[in-house]
């Protein structure tokens, strides 16, 4: 790949795989894709060669198993449901108990991360309900083949991933972007792990999302195939 006027999201939509390169230079593929390659790596002040390089190193373009621009729209239902939804309703709070332990047993250390375990139930709070109105209102919707229906329920959706974005920016902050100090202890370098892996997880799941599902949704209407 070397169109460094192609989009962030375009990328990943034909390369998943490109989404853990873009992860590493901390470019936003999600709620900022739309910006061209070129463009994203001189804001974020990275040589546009590098990455590209890394892109170029990654090889073929993801599995069919990781490519939904075809496949029926159920069907990516179902998948961004068992993925993603169940996921982080069963680590979120296995997250926040372990920051609570970190913060209380290393109260006396300056470089602890201070607020993070209240940052996280804001943010579990703010995704269950995010899941819910998708899971109540929107994917049925979309199920039904009334997508091309539903662009306020879209546009609230996407406006909250946006929420989830500033909030894992935030998680940066108050964790030295998710680098433990040299001595820390296990449980700490864990709920880093973690985290980092929930960022992972949660720019795949909106970049499905936004780039995927609601675009191909926002074009089907009842008794066409989708």
């Amino acid at each position: 790949m070397n169109d460094t006027h192609q989009t962030l999201e375009k990328i990943v939509t034909t390369n998943p795989k490109a989404a853990e390169v873009f992860a590493r230079y901390g470019l936003d593929y999600c709620c900022h894709g739309q910006r061209p390659l070129d463009e994203a790596c001189k804001e974020a002040d990275h040589d546009v060669r590098n990455v590209l390089a890394e892109l170029a190193s990654l090889g073929a373009e993801g599995s069919a198993e990781e490519s939904w621009g075809d496949r029926p729209l159920t069907e990516l239902i179902d998948h961004i449901l068992a993925r993603y939804h169940a996921p982080l309703r069963r680590d979120l709070p296995t997250l926040i108990a372990l920051a609570r332990k970190v913060e209380e047993v290393h109260a006396g250390k300056a470089n602890r991360p201070v607020g993070l375990a209240e940052h996280l139930e804001r943010i579990a709070a703010a995704v269950e309900s995010h899941l819910a109105k998708e899971e109540q209102i929107l994917f049925p919707l979309i199920r039904a083949g009334r997508g091309a229906t539903a662009y306020m329920p879209i546009k609230v959706m996407m406006q909250e991933h946006e929420d989830h974005g500033d909030n894992l920016r935030r998680t940066r902050s108050l964790t030295n972007d998710l680098v433990a100090p040299d001595a820390a202890c296990a449980s700490w370098r864990e709920l880093y792990r973690g985290l980092a892996e929930l960022e992972s997880d949660l720019w795949k799941h909106i970049h499905l999302e936004n780039y995927v599902l609601f675009p191909r949704a926002s074009e089907t209407v009842a008794g066409t195939r989708s």
